[in-house]
């Protein structure tokens, strides 16, 4: 069954890239001559790249990209960048980067330990890594993001009873706070409305982009705020409050899941260690000659 599995995965594999290739080739010498062109234009930048070679190549899988189930996949890793704000990354280079480490991993794995079940195994966590990091990135970004956010609201709130408006306060924030997810998103704030767009639709942007309970009760407070001309130091400090009591009930809530999810790992790990550390000198009394 593993066998047929990697002859079923490795012909597939093969006859995507013949399709890839097939119009490709046909292609190589005007992409080279566009190299030379853009090094020509940015002369402090090296001609010939692994970016470049991806962008390529996902110029040519173009078609490929527009089947259902790679459409929804490429979705779903759009999301992930977006919620990581990795904009230097395309679902296309994740989608390469995963065949590179499933391909290598499954090679490697195979050739030193000479067993099928491991090169499968390694085949698919090869696909697995760039997806789980990229999570990961997203749930690090969004935890720090919603830690800060009460901090951040209520000096917006002192500084909006000093007199600043909301983007004043939010410069001044950014003045005199360390550089980190939230400070990302007031900077992308502050140059939406720069360039023109009103504080509305950057704010409703920015909540779509995040897609966090927290911040979306943030830009909609706000947007209500201008709405009906209330206060916006008020509507900030309350909020404040709302999102302090919050954080406490989801800490309360891990600091009770945490025995429950401890049960795994003191099964599986703990208790045999355990056990074998106080039977063992019994059955070695049975099993002695």
């Amino acid at each position: 069954m593993t066998i047929l599995l990697i002859l079923l995965s490795s012909g597939a594999f093969g006859w995507a890239a013949y399709g890839l290739a097939a119009d490709s080739l046909a292609d190589l010498a005007l992409f080279r001559q566009k190299i030379k062109l853009t090094s020509l234009l940015n002369s402090g930048k090296k001609t010939a790249s692994s970016r470049t070679l991806v962008e390529f190549l996902e110029n040519r899988s173009s078609f490929a990209s527009q089947t259902k189930v790679l459409k929804k996949y490429f979705g779903l890793l759009s999301r992930l960048l977006q919620r990581a704000n990795r904009s230097d990354f395309s679902p296309f280079t994740l989608l390469v980067g995963q065949t590179v480490l499933s391909l290598g991993g499954a090679l490697g794995i195979g050739f030193l330990s000479g067993n099928l079940e491991c090169a499968f195994l390694a085949f698919f966590a090869g696909g697995a890594w760039p997806v789980l990091w990229l999570r990961d990135q997203a749930v690090k970004r969004e935890t720090a993001l919603l830690r800060e956010l009460p901090n951040a609201l209520e000096i917006l709130s002192l500084c909006s009873e000093a007199g600043l408006s909301l983007e004043q306060s939010m410069d001044q924030y950014l003045r005199h706070s360390k550089l980190g997810p939230l400070q990302e998103e007031f900077l992308g704030l502050l140059e939406q409305t720069k360039s023109g767009s009103s504080r509305k639709d950057a704010l409703s942007a920015a909540a779509r982009r995040l897609n966090l309970t927290d911040f979306t009760l943030f830009s909609t407070s706000l947007i209500q705020a201008e709405r009906f001309g209330t206060g916006v130091a008020k509507s900030l400090r309350q909020l404040s409050l709302t999102m302090r009591d919050q954080q406490s009930q989801r800490a309360e809530k891990a600091v009770q899941e945490m025995p429950v999810k401890m049960l795994i790992p003191l099964i599986l790990f703990i208790m045999p260690v355990t056990f074998l550390v106080i039977f063992s000198p019994v059955l070695l009394q049975f099993f002695k000659p």
